[in-house]
C-alpha cells in the first residue's frame, strides 16, 4: 500500500497534510504500474480501499473519464480502471453468496448422485435375482 507524504498545510500553520505527489511519481518511475494493475487482486480489494473510491471518488461529478480525459489519457484510463474495479466488488459482493450456495448445492448434488448410483445398482442386483427366479421358473413350467 502506498501512504502518502506528509507536508506542512499552508491554510493551517502547525498542521501537515497528505501529500501525494511524490509517492505518484515514485510509483511511476519504477515503469510497474501498469503490470500491478494487470495483476491486482480484484477478488480481495481491501474494504478501506473501496470505502474511499465509494466515498471520495465515484460520487464525485469530475471523477468521470469524459472529464478526466481533457487533463490526461493516461489519467482516464486509471480512472476507468478504478471506476471498473468498484463496479466489479459491488457485483462481486451479489454474486460471492450465490457462488457459495451453488458450490454447497453442488456438494448436496453429488452426493445425491452417489446414493442414487448405490441404489441403482441394488435395484439392477435385485433385477438380475428375479430374472433369474423368472428364468428358474419357466425352466420348471416347461
Amino acid at each position: 500500500e502506498i501512504k502518502p507524504d506528509k507536508k506542512p498545510d499552508p491554510e493551517k500553520p502547525g498542521q501537515k497534510i497528505d501529500d501525494w505527489w511524490q509517492p505518484a511519481v515514485r510509483l511511476l518511475g519504477a515503469g510497474t504500474l501498469l503490470q500491478t494493475l494487470k495483476s491486482y487482486d480484484k477478488e480481495n480489494i481491501p474494504p478501506k480501499v473501496i470505502s474511499v473510491i465509494r466515498k471520495d471518488f465515484i460520487p464525485n461529478e469530475d471523477y468521470t473519464p469524459d472529464k478526466i480525459a481533457k487533463a490526461s489519457s493516461a489519467a482516464e484510463g486509471l480512472c476507468k480502471w478504478v471506476v471498473a474495479m468498484e463496479g466489479y466488488d459491488r457485483v462481486a459482493k451479489v454474486v460471492a453468496p450465490k457462488k457459495a450456495a451453488l458450490a454447497q448445492a453442488e456438494g448436496e448434488l453429488e452426493e445425491a448422485m452417489g446414493i442414487l448410483k448405490a441404489k441403482q445398482a441394488a435395484v439392477q442386483v435385485m433385477v438380475d435375482e428375479l430374472d433369474g427366479l423368472k428364468k428358474q421358473l419357466k425352466d420348471c413350467a416347461d
